[in-house]
């Protein structure tokens, strides 16, 4: 006869640690962001004087800032090909559906974020 007691505990406590470490992961990237947004709006404080020079800054140096972003998202796409034809051939038939899903949305998103951008850019819809 089989412990059926034995074998559900087993997996509960697996099910808990995995969960356990998960949240701890979460906080840890959770606590590292703040980390890091408190550390360069303290230097952006530093180099800059005030809130709207920064902001000037940033209207002043548009395009540049859009070329890095656009290395950026070609970055990110060229790894994330890379990465997507790793999988097994049959994996990638499979999640295929879901692949396509994830990359417009991706797609929108940026899209969204460089329309709003732009549109700040030349002083917002009137």
């Amino acid at each position: 006869m089989i412990d059926t007691r034995r074998s559900s505990n087993a997996s509960n406590s697996s099910v808990v640690r995995r969960t356990g470490r998960a949240i701890l992961i979460a906080l840890a990237v959770l606590l590292a962001n703040t980390a890091v947004a408190v550390l360069l709006s303290s230097v952006l404080m530093r180099v800059f004087d005030s809130a709207e020079q920064w902001q000037a800054w940033r209207t002043d140096n548009y395009w540049l800032l859009l070329c890095w972003r656009l290395m950026l998202y070609m970055a990110m796409a060229y790894a994330w090909l890379k990465l997507k034809y790793r999988l097994p051939q049959s994996e990638r038939t499979k999640q295929r559906r879901g692949f396509f899903k994830i990359e417009v949305m991706v797609v929108i998103l940026v899209l969204m974020v460089e329309v709003s951008k732009a549109v700040s850019q030349v002083g917002g819809i009137q």
